[in-house]
């Protein structure tokens, strides 16, 4: 039973920065670091053609905020930074606000 709490416990913590995505702090992020490539607010011109809106990333069917963090970490053709664990859960976060 202690073992379980344990485990418990250390499940929370770990996942207690997904919680606190910054929305705010991901669209400053997102405005800085990837609008010379993506469509990053509602309205803004394309860049690039090739490189899909914030927007419809947000609302493609099973979008998944954490799954989408994740995958920012790896580098993509043409990223110019290396986001942090941080910086990519609260640009996911805010991605995840412009499905609606």
């Amino acid at each position: 039973m202690w073992v379980f709490g344990v485990l418990v416990v250390g499940v929370v913590l770990c996942s207690a920065p997904a919680l606190a995505a910054d929305v705010q702090r991901g669209k400053d992020i997102a405005e800085h670091q990837c609008a010379a490539c993506h469509q990053v607010a509602p309205h803004q011109r394309n860049e690039l053609a090739d490189a899909p809106p914030f927007e419809l990333i947000g609302r493609k069917n099973g979008f998944d905020a954490a799954a989408l963090a994740f995958a920012l970490l790896e580098p993509h053709p043409k990223m110019n930074f290396s986001p942090s664990q941080r910086d990519a859960a609260d640009v996911a976060a805010y991605i995840s606000t412009l499905a609606r």
